[in-house]
């Protein structure tokens, strides 16, 4: 595998790392990296990109998520010093991304811990870190898109952040914005639904 692929700002490596902040996990007791995504292509241009082995774990029967295994002391230290450490959901940081790649980056965390209405109207991304959470309302409000973040509490009583862009003419402008230069790395789905209200415009 391509070990220094996070040491070097690309949009693939931008999108990637958007996925591990969401969907990924840095094991503690060992170099086991790991991304789940119900939607395998996505492992499979994740894999490509990176030049590694296409390692799914076999899991066990609870686990249905499809998850590729990255095994590599480099990917996980290069991933840490980005913010993307064990135990990161309640306090990833917002990473500092180069502008020119912030668009790939937000493509990958709506990948991944992002929800798009069917009808186009609203998208969130749900998160536990209050610092990642206020880092990507930044990047919308600079985007000058309609963006606020609503609270609510977990069963475990730690804080939930949403992080919305809502109105039927903003989801075709981030979308516009996010997937400028993206070719078959992203969610369909998503997409779809982002830029449904195109033409009404």
């Amino acid at each position: 595998m391509n070990e220094d692929f996070f040491k070097t700002w690309s949009h693939e490596m931008a999108w990637v790392l958007g996925l591990m902040i969401t969907d990924g996990t840095v094991h503690k007791q060992n170099h086991c990296v790991t991304l789940s995504q119900k939607d395998e292509r996505i492992l499979q241009l994740v894999a490509g990109y990176m030049n590694a082995d296409y390692v799914l774990s076999k899991g066990g029967r609870t686990q249905k998520t499809p998850t590729l295994l990255i095994n590599s002391k480099e990917i996980k230290k290069d991933l840490v010093e980005l913010g993307v450490t064990a135990r990161k959901s309640l306090i990833v940081p917002f990473p500092k991304v180069p502008l020119e790649f912030l668009p790939s980056f937000i493509r990958g965390v709506i990948d991944g811990d992002g929800w798009v209405q069917k009808r186009g109207y609203v998208m969130n991304v749900t998160t536990g870190s209050a610092l990642f959470a206020e880092g990507l309302l930044a990047v919308f409000q600079s985007w000058n898109l309609r963006s606020e973040i609503t609270i609510e509490m977990s069963q475990a009583g730690n804080s939930i952040y949403r992080v919305w862009v809502k109105g039927k003419t903003e989801l075709p402008k981030l979308a516009e914005i996010i997937y400028k230069d993206a070719e078959t790395n992203f969610i369909q789905y998503k997409k779809d639904y982002m830029v449904q209200h195109v033409l009404s415009i």
